[in-house]
């Protein structure tokens, strides 16, 4: 076969899975009983949608409580006041001392205070009775609805796990021969394992630096254009393209014609066709060339370095031929 020449450009390909970009545990902010839980895992909720509700009634006890302690702190601070205001006038006129002037303000003052007191308690209630409603803070899915209705739960236990699907992202792990050859804002082209025949344009958006459990360094990717078919945890394969000012170039033959020599080098036959014909045979000589061999591909064998492009080379019966041997060429060699 004839070479093709290097390639300025290498494509990899490493599996990975799609993630939402961002995902929020919705929790309750005080403790109670769910009373209500109106939705379920995979379920797209909108803004301000309900997602759960605890029993409100001990809130509810509460409230009515304190509203009449608000409404017996209000009387007593009208009546206080009241007073205060007809001793001032009556030490005004001489008709009090000063020690009943400084009594009646003092309990104008602390019922004063009471009845803010109440009402900063009676305000903390009510915000408190808002907070058995669970709503969306955003559109989304619901990729997870850890509980069960009538179950206690605790402020800060998690409800649901609310995916934002708008901004997917795909998750791979590149080696670590490769990973500074990637940088943000690198494009990179996806393909899901469920969508094969379509493909979705995607940008570098993080790239890690420690590697992963599987020594593997995690590179996030923002899809352009996610489809609705497309959820978190579908699986499939990130394709990166790498150009010669990052990897090194390299041509590809078949692993056939690669032999290896006692000195564990590795090498190539090439033919010398300008040795004419033999009988109106195309024909020619072999010469070793020796070569550095690359990664295992799709197509062949990875040739770095000692092939050039354009050069016949031997892919069938390597190991039958010596080094100035004649061979004949068939009509089809190209």
């Amino acid at each position: 076969m004839v070479v093709e020449p290097p390639q300025s450009q290498v494509v990899r390909s490493f599996s990975g899975m799609a993630r939402a970009s961002r995902d929020m545990a919705l929790s309750f902010r005080v403790s109670g009983v769910l009373q209500e839980l109106p939705v379920q895992m995979g379920q797209r909720v909108r803004p301000g949608e309900l997602i759960a509700r605890l029993d409100p009634t001990d809130f509810e006890l509460q409230v009515m409580e304190l509203e009449a302690q608000a409404e017996h702190a209000r009387a007593t601070f009208t009546r206080a006041k009241a007073d205060y205001e007809r001793f001032q006038a009556l030490y005004d006129a001489d008709s009090v001392s000063k020690s009943e002037l400084d009594q009646a303000r003092a309990g104008f003052e602390t019922s004063q205070a009471q009845l803010a007191a109440v009402g900063k308690s009676l305000e903390l209630v009510r915000q408190q009775l808002s907070y058995t409603r669970l709503t969306a803070p955003m559109a989304g899915t619901l990729s997870e609805v850890p509980v069960e209705n009538f179950q206690t739960v605790s402020s800060g236990h998690p409800i649901a796990i609310l995916s934002t699907n708008d901004d997917l992202e795909f998750e791979v792990g590149l080696p670590d021969q490769l990973i500074h050859q990637v940088q943000l804002g690198d494009p990179a082209q996806v393909i899901f394992d469920v969508l094969p025949d379509r493909p979705f344009a995607a940008t570098v958006s993080e790239v890690g630096i420690t590697p992963g459990p599987v020594s593997t360094f995690p590179v996030k990717l923002r899809l352009a254009e996610p489809a609705s078919q497309v959820r978190p945890g579908m699986i499939g394969m990130a394709r990166f393209t790498f150009s010669h000012a990052n990897s090194r170039p390299f041509t590809v033959v078949p692993v056939e014609a690669v032999f290896g020599l006692p000195s564990g080098e590795q090498a190539v036959w090439l033919v010398n066709t300008e040795t004419g014909t033999d009988s109106g045979t195309n024909s020619g000589t072999v010469h070793r060339q020796h070569v550095i061999a690359g990664r295992l591909l799709p197509g062949g064998l990875q040739i770095l370095d000692g092939l050039l492009g354009g050069e016949t080379v031997v892919i069938r019966g390597v190991h039958r031929l010596e080094q100035g041997q004649k061979v004949r060429l068939p009509q089809n060699a190209s």
